[in-house]
């Protein structure tokens, strides 16, 4: 079982790797081939392209489901606790980050910048990223896990999941970002059974840093303290009341997942 179970999750992570890293490469090679210049529109195309097909490959093969687990009104009002939780924890993550000094590698920092600069940034950012990696960590990876691993070891299995999504993204900014964030993502799929509250999570999410570069274009190189206007105390009481919002759509869909029309997962998920 344990050999089966490193297998799977070996090859899920191979397959979901393999093809980021292989389109990007792709089209690199197709621009150096007919003398085009690196732009910002390749790279928007190879992470639209990378998430399509990590999406049609998973769905293709059955590796990952979106249906299952909660249905009807509480499946909807679990989404929207779950976009409150990410708008929760905006503040609060940042803090972390910039406490611990964590910024993303300026390679990256310039890609990433690209992306959000396009026109077409936000159906990659925003819609399609979400999806491909929800389906791969939390729809494959964590399923598996929790499968092999059963009830008694839910928190195990999700703190691996968590890792990997950490360790992926290949940067301590980001890894340890993914990383906080894959624990509430795991938690959340054990609780509802459903990929669809962890997409709207990392919807908002991703929805929240586009509108946040778009529409106040410096946002990306300011502190907390810089965006209050140097005053810590309105810094504490952001976090503060970001936090409150967190730990109220938390319990909220801890509450709405406690009945019976709960999901295998979310039955016995505390």
């Amino acid at each position: 079982m344990k050999r089966h179970l490193l297998i799977d999750i070996t090859w899920y992570l191979a397959v979901f790797l393999l093809i980021q890293t292989g389109v990007y490469i792709a089209g690199s090679l197709l621009c150096k081939a007919l003398s085009l210049p690196q732009s910002a529109t390749l790279t928007v195309a190879a992470s639209t392209l990378s998430s399509l097909l990590t999406i049609v490959v998973f769905a293709w093969r059955k590796w990952a489901s979106v249906r299952g687990g909660i249905t009807g009104g509480t499946l909807l009002l679990a989404m929207l606790w779950a976009a409150l939780l990410a708008l929760g924890c905006t503040h609060p993550m940042t803090w972390l980050l910039e406490t611990c000094h964590l910024e993303m590698p300026a390679a990256l920092q310039q890609q990433f910048t690209a992306i959000m600069q396009h026109d077409l940034g936000y159906v990659c950012i925003g819609l399609l990223v979400p999806i491909a990696e929800e389906l791969v960590f939390r729809g494959a990876i964590l399923r598996r896990l929790l499968e092999a691993m059963g009830h008694g070891k839910r928190w195990i299995a999700i703190a691996v999941t968590a890792l990997l999504f950490g360790i992926v993204h290949g940067n301590m900014a980001q890894g340890v970002n993914a990383t906080v964030i894959g624990l509430l993502l795991g938690w959340m799929y054990v609780r509802t059974g459903s990929l669809l509250p962890c997409m709207a999570f990392h919807w908002t999410n991703n929805t929240i840093a586009y509108l946040a570069f778009r529409l106040m274009p410096g946002a990306s190189d300011m502190s907390l303290n810089d965006l209050y206007g140097g005053d810590s105390r309105r810094v504490g009481l952001a976090i503060l009341f970001s936090l409150m919002i967190a730990v109220g759509a938390a319990y909220q869909i801890h509450a709405i997942t406690a009945h019976k029309g709960t999901a295998d997962h979310g039955k016995s998920a505390s």
